[in-house]
């Protein structure tokens, strides 16, 4: 299939304290097969050497590196600057740490020559700790196409597998139209604004032959990061209830109230007993969809004793074994 080499495709990296790695992830950019593109990297005020890196990076490849420093603070103030900068036909955010597989991004284009601009394409990713030739990829239910991108969601919010941010790419037009990543949220800013994407798509096209390492173990990163704290619990809640505005003309659907209502019972089974004001407001949350009942959430042992005595009443079970521990 001919592709049309004028299109280009910006890469988008937010970095900090990205030192020890990010030089491989640029590498893993600069050997993309796919030629046309641009590479914005969005130092966030860096206390190593990564502005250093980064500039020598920028100096040896002056044609498709620019590197700037953070205009706000934090990745999602990054990933918009970066935007806000950028030129291309087509849209692709990396992290600092992970790498992308050669082909990745001219195995997707490839997928817009054949179906258009509307579409917005996914791939597979998989896990490394140390070394990218030891990654664990991760075949998940919702490694697929999808006519309706509505139902990649649903299926995401009920555990059959989850997004990863690089693994998307997306057309200029489509971003803009979904608005910018959310810098309210320090937890799960990928997937509040992936629903946006996926809510003005066409639909999704999958790639396996597009492929992502996702680097685990790196303490700078969000994920990897202490998430019980009120301020991940508040970001994470907010998330949700994101989700619920976000997709809103689909609340007619019952699988999309109760993919909902199941991000409402995870965050209660994911937090309790902390944070009381947050446990109530998801708790309100879940039966302002419509729900009398709760159902079994979280591992299989635990959703055994809540089928018996409830939600709530194994959440309170599971506190007091946790306090006498």
């Amino acid at each position: 299939m001919n592709i049309n080499p004028t299109l280009k495709v910006s890469i988008i990296i937010p970095a900090f304290n990205a030192a020890s790695y990010v030089k491989d992830t640029v590498k893993s950019v600069l050997n993309q097969t796919y030629k046309n593109i641009e590479i914005i990297i969005i130092d966030d005020y860096s206390t190593d050497t990564t502005w250093s890196i980064l500039t020598d990076l920028e100096e040896k490849n002056l044609a498709l590196i620019k590197v700037f420093k953070n205009y706000g603070k934090g990745a999602c103030a990054a990933r918009n600057y970066g935007y806000e900068l950028s030129s291309g036909d087509y849209i692709q955010y990396l992290d600092a740490d992970d790498i992308l597989h050669p082909t990745k991004i001219e195995t997707q284009i490839k997928l817009f020559t054949e179906f258009g601009n509307a579409i917005i394409c996914s791939g597979l990713w998989g896990r490394f700790y140390n070394l990218p030739e030891d990654v664990k990829w991760e075949h998940q239910n919702i490694n697929k196409d999808y006519d309706k991108p509505i139902e990649w969601l649903v299926d995401s919010w009920n555990g059959n597998g989850m997004g990863q941010t690089s693994i998307w790419l997306a057309h200029r037009s489509l971003i803009e139209k979904s608005g910018k990543w959310n810098e309210k949220l320090s937890l799960n800013q990928d997937g509040e604004f992936f629903s946006r994407v996926l809510m003005n798509a066409d639909a999704i096209k999958f790639a396996k032959e597009s492929k992502v390492y996702y680097r685990s173990g790196n303490s700078e990163s969000i994920s990897q990061q202490n998430t019980q704290t009120i301020k991940k619990a508040t970001s994470l809640l907010l998330s949700y209830e994101l989700y619920q505005k976000n997709c809103k003309k689909f609340l007619n659907l019952e699988m999309v109230k109760k993919g909902l209502a199941q991000n409402y019972l995870s965050f209660m089974y994911q937090f309790y007993p902390l944070f009381p004001d947050l446990q109530k407001k998801a708790e309100k949350n879940f039966y302002n969809l419509g729900y009398k009942k709760m159902w079994p959430v979280g591992g299989e042992s635990f959703k055994k004793i809540a089928k018996i005595i409830g939600l709530k009443n194994a959440l309170k079970l599971r506190g007091l074994v946790l306090k006498i521990k």
